[in-house]
């Protein structure tokens, strides 16, 4: 409700100083005025919001500043060509404002992940065991996306099975969402277009000689996982753990021939 009000009141204002400067500008300057004022909303409105500066700012146009001034008529029908240039003009302007903003937290979020998952390689790096592996995992997805995951790795005939992870005992009922991810090589559930109503997301580990399992991550924010941002530092941490599974699985073949 704040951002429409602020929508009103920027656009009120834009209509006041045309009012006042109607002597020294023209219908164009005015209407440059009021696409200004979108402008200004636009960059810190919601696209619902600016949509509405933009219907506003045409409407105030209208009644104000066009004649038959004070009323909705339109004695030109060219005015009625203006108002949806200005329109269209309007709504350009929001979506490219909601565009660079969106951008930008969509950069801020992949740095903080990036330095977030950073400290990931060194410790994978020294884990030596499957176990080790999966302790590092758990702790670093709680550290940079505040969830829970669990490991669930290829047996034989291709059934996965939980090896291990910090997420609760029923975090593995949607098997048909896992089993997808893994034979698919494709991330399935929350987050995705394919069982977005999971409680989880499902991401295959995909090492060098081919498939491992699948990782599931359910977060404390399901939301978060709704970001494009975020579903990218998935797929990496997914890859780096993908390797030191790997890694710890021939370590432990070359242990257990």
């Amino acid at each position: 409700m704040r951002g429409y009000l602020r929508a009103g009141l920027v656009m009120g204002a834009c209509t006041v100083t045309g009012t006042l400067l109607m002597d020294w500008l023209s219908l164009t300057d005015i209407a440059m005025l009021h696409l200004l004022g979108v402008g200004v909303v636009a960059s810190g409105a919601t696209r619902r919001q600016a949509a509405f500066a933009a219907l506003l700012s045409v409407a105030l146009f209208d009644f104000f500043f066009v004649p038959p001034r004070f009323t909705f008529n339109v004695s030109d029908l060219h005015y009625v060509v203006t108002f949806g240039v200005m329109l269209v003009t309007a709504l350009v302007i929001s979506w490219l404002a909601e565009r660079v903003r969106e951008e930008a937290v969509a950069a801020e979020v992949r740095e903080r992940g990036t330095a977030a998952l950073s400290p990931m390689s060194g410790e994978l790096l020294a884990a030596d065991t499957v176990d080790d592996v999966i302790s590092v995992i758990g702790r670093q997805a709680r550290a940079a996306f505040g969830a829970d995951v669990r490991v669930l790795l290829r047996e034989p005939g291709g059934r996965l099975a939980a090896v291990g992870g910090s997420s609760g005992d029923d975090a593995g009922d949607d098997r048909e969402v896992a089993q997808s991810a893994f034979q698919t090589w494709e991330a399935a559930g929350l987050g995705t277009s394919r069982f977005p109503s999971a409680r989880s997301a499902y991401l295959p580990l995909v090492g060098t000689h081919g498939r491992l399992g699948v990782l599931e991550v359910r977060p404390d924010d399901p939301e978060r996982f709704g970001e494009p941002a975020v579903r990218w530092l998935l797929q990496t941490f997914a890859a780096q753990a993908a390797l030191a599974l790997e890694r710890g699985l021939q370590t432990a073949g070359q242990k257990h021939p």
